[in-house]
């Protein structure tokens, strides 16, 4: 069973979308826990409209940034196993299928990726680094985390273990959550795969502020 934590800060463009490719994973053990943070447009609604009882939906009112919203939704995740999920990113049907069969011999399991516009249009892919040691490696350079968020797979305990995700350096908090991982030890592995399609364009979800790359390390 997987809690796949779904953050959004108004996200009526695409979270259907997003929605609509969980819902029609292979592997269908699941729910979707979605946070609302200070959301004024019509994402809630969108939500609503879907008659699934995998869904649980917490609007959590004013706009207090992602990395709170996410460790919130943390401590209301059902299941020991969790899940990453962007409101504008797609997965293939077969991701979450692929994945499960890994998380018992690693911590955090994630996936290769192509890039779309924000038409949904094919842009690219860069592979993502696969192997255990050189993800390390890689995670030790500021500015280059082979980890997606939408393509995770993880262990609550391990997130528990942590603290979650650090709420004093909005926009990269992902990068230092996969570096606390790191530092604790933890097994890593990109499935080769192009799994997620992982979209790009000018408008993010959730405003970034400065910070110290140093800090993370």
């Amino acid at each position: 069973m997987i809690t796949i934590l779904l953050a959004s800060y108004n996200g009526e463009r695409y979270i259907k979308e997003a929605i609509e490719s969980i819902l029609n994973q292979t592997f269908t053990d699941f729910e979707i826990l979605i946070g609302l943070n200070g959301t004024t447009d019509s994402t809630r609604n969108i939500i609503d409209s879907f008659d699934d009882d995998r869904i649980r939906l917490i609007d959590y009112g004013s706009d207090k940034g992602k990395s709170i919203t996410l460790n919130k939704l943390l401590h209301e995740a059902k299941y020991d196993i969790l899940a990453m999920m962007n409101d504008d990113d797609i997965w293939l049907p077969n991701k979450l299928e692929m994945q499960i069969k890994l998380i018992q011999d690693y911590d955090i399991v994630g996936t290769n990726l192509n890039y779309i516009d924000s038409e949904g249009v094919f842009i690219g892919g860069e592979p993502v680094i696969h192997s255990d040691d050189n993800i390390i490696k890689y995670l030790a350079k500021i500015g280059d985390n082979q980890i997606v968020n939408s393509s995770s797979i993880f262990k609550k305990a391990d997130a528990i273990s942590i603290g979650g995700w650090r709420t004093d350096i909005e926009g990269i908090e992902d990068y230092a959550f996969w570096i606390t991982l790191m530092k604790n030890d933890k097994k890593f592995i990109n499935i080769p795969d192009r799994l997620v399609l992982h979209r790009l364009h000018k408008n993010s979800n959730f405003n970034t502020k400065s910070f110290d790359l140093g800090t993370i390390l």
